[in-house]
């Protein structure tokens, strides 16, 4: 899943590792968790992408919160759909409570419904169908699902709006936050007696104390999202409480083809069933209502809907799809570098978790003797005074302090990484002299770099860089970057009177007034200029120190005895 962007984008992020995870991007930041967009790595380069939800430390100790995210995530977990968003796990690491879960490249439904608004482009009445067609999907399976005895869990969502439905940029859409979702299970995060969900999709009798419900007041929300995608007005007056909710609800809906006549008539009396103020009246089931708007959209096909309305969301959000492809751009790179932080975290760790056998401890009383056949054992005991302890205290501190040393001796010797990158990047990294197997970007492994270190980036028609890098204990990463200004530039050669033919190194390219681009600053090149009844004129330029432009008057040629020019 993602989510849109948060109100607040912290700066200080960093790629880091999570237990298995690998966090790369920080989405989006609530008042309870904060999101990622996360890779696990396996055999032989296998990743998959994903999302962690993770609470944010503050809320680590709200045992009522970790409940609803460990009942949401139980209970999620058991819908594989299509069009709801796939929980993977749910777990703790380091007393941080999360949840992973399938990553959909899009934005919500409320996003994309402002974002088309602001681009002025305009949903079909089939778009609009096909959209609320899936999330029906979704819907019914979840209505539907049973236990593994076949015992309905009477799913309810209870929260069906356009800010918990993903819409990928390929048109598919997703049903997301099953937080306060009602089930006859004890995952059951909905509290009995309070009105729950967002006003604007709340359907009448969930606000009634006295009436019982059931999955029908998710149908009725699908509903006023279906009326919001056609009209782009909301059915509903705007309730601000209990009471003017319920009677909100009583108010006649306007058929939706009085609002635009671009509409089909029979999606009037779709709607107004789907809105009936009482449930008994509306559709029994999400499938019965999807049923109704397939038989509107006969004969369009699904696929050309999909593609007309995945090629809108790339018109609309390329800016957004372009900046998601460029945060990818260096995902392999990072991985590798998490990935070599990892190791050297295990192997500090094992090194000073190594159980190996301890030598027998010397006992505190020892035999003088040796019994023999003929004698009895006499023994005598050593009793431990006060000398005796200052030695084993002096054991223990010596202990630690060997400890301590080679703690420190793990950090100064532990390799670590170089993580080179250039511009323009493909450039030839050198490191102490040996070559690095790849262009940049490259991680270097192996490296100390509690030792100094020279570091030469290299690439064709550019100048070098040549960093040092000064020893740092303890440091496992460490970011070098070049700039190579490009060693290419273009030389402008004039002449008085124009016309000259110009060989540069021998080469002819031109007469002048000319410009010669792609020609190498830091060498010298000879230039010839040759016009007829001039003199031939040779000179050699550095254009790195002598400039890009050279105006040369060329003299004219005289006669045998000093006339004018033949």
């Amino acid at each position: 899943m993602t989510r849109p962007a948060p109100r607040t984008q912290p700066q200080d992020f960093k790629p880091h590792v999570f237990g298995k995870f690998f966090l790369l991007q920080r989405l989006a930041v609530g008042g309870m968790a904060e999101i990622y967009r996360a890779k696990v790595a396996g055999a032989g380069g296998f990743e998959k992408e994903m999302v962690v939800k993770r609470i944010l430390p503050a809320r680590a100790q709200d045992q009522g919160f970790i409940k609803m995210l460990v009942n949401e995530a139980k209970l999620t977990v058991q819908l594989t759909h299509n069009n709801i968003a796939q929980i993977y796990e749910c777990g703790a690491i380091d007393h941080q409570y999360f949840i992973a879960m399938e990553l959909v490249n899009g934005v919500t439904l409320k996003e994309m419904m402002s974002a088309f608004q602001r681009a002025g482009v305009t949903l079909t009445p089939e778009q609009s169908i096909y959209l609320v067609l899936q999330l029906l999907q979704g819907l019914d399976y979840a209505h539907k699902k049973t236990d593994p005895q076949g015992n309905p869990l009477q799913i309810v969502h209870c929260d069906v709006a356009p800010d918990n439905a993903l819409v990928s940029y390929q048109g598919e859409l997703k049903l997301l936050d099953f937080g306060i979702a009602r089930a006859a299970t004890g995952l059951s995060n909905y509290k009995e007696g309070m009105l729950m969900g967002k006003l604007g999709y709340v359907a009448p009798e969930q606000a009634s104390v006295e009436k019982a419900w059931d999955h029908r007041v998710d149908i009725f929300a699908a509903g006023i999202l279906l009326y919001e995608l056609l009209t782009r007005q909301k059915p509903f007056p705007k309730a601000t409480d209990v009471e003017s909710l319920i009677q909100s609800r009583k108010a006649r809906v306007l058929p939706p083809t009085t609002i635009d006549d671009r509409l089909p008539r029979e999606i009037d009396p779709i709607l107004l069933r789907a809105l009936a103020y009482d449930p008994e009246k509306r559709y029994p089931e999400g499938r019965a209502f999807a049923d109704a708007l397939v038989d509107l959209l006969f004969p369009t096909p699904h696929s050309a809907i999909q593609d007309l309305l995945g090629s809108q969301m790339h018109q609309v959000y390329a800016e957004r799809i372009a900046r998601q492809r460029q945060a990818r751009a260096h995902d392999a790179l990072v991985m590798k570098v998490l990935a070599n932080v990892a190791a050297q975290q295990q192997a500090v760790y094992e090194k000073f978790t190594d159980t190996r056998p301890s030598p027998t401890p010397l006992p505190l009383s020892r035999q003088d003797d040796l019994e023999t056949p003929r004698t009895r054992v006499r023994t005598r005991t050593v009793r431990v005074g006060v000398p005796a302890w200052r030695a084993v205290l002096a054991g223990l501190v010596a202990g630690t302090m060997a400890a301590a040393g080679f703690l420190a001796a793990a950090v100064w010797l532990a390799r670590g990484v170089a993580v080179v990158t250039s511009n323009p990047p493909g450039a030839q990294v050198i490191v102490d002299g040996r070559p690095a197997p790849d262009p940049t970007p490259t991680v270097v492994e192996g490296l100390r770099l509690s030792q100094p270190h020279t570091v030469e980036i290299r690439a064709t028609d550019r100048r070098p860089v040549a960093v040092e890098l000064e020893p740092r204990p303890g440091e496992l990463v460490r970011r070098i970057h070049g700039d190579l200004p490009t060693l290419l530039s273009a030389i402008t050669v004039e002449s008085d009177p124009p016309g000259a033919e110009v060989r540069l190194d021998g080469r002819t390219v031109g007469s002048t007034p000319l410009t010669v681009p792609g020609v190498r600053i830091d060498e010298r090149h000879r230039i010839d200029l040759a016009l007829p009844g001039h003199e031939f004129d040779q000179f050699v330029v550095l254009p790195e120190k002598d400039g890009l432009r050279f105006q040369r008057k060329l003299a004219a040629r005289r006669g045998p005895r000093g006339g004018r020019p033949e």
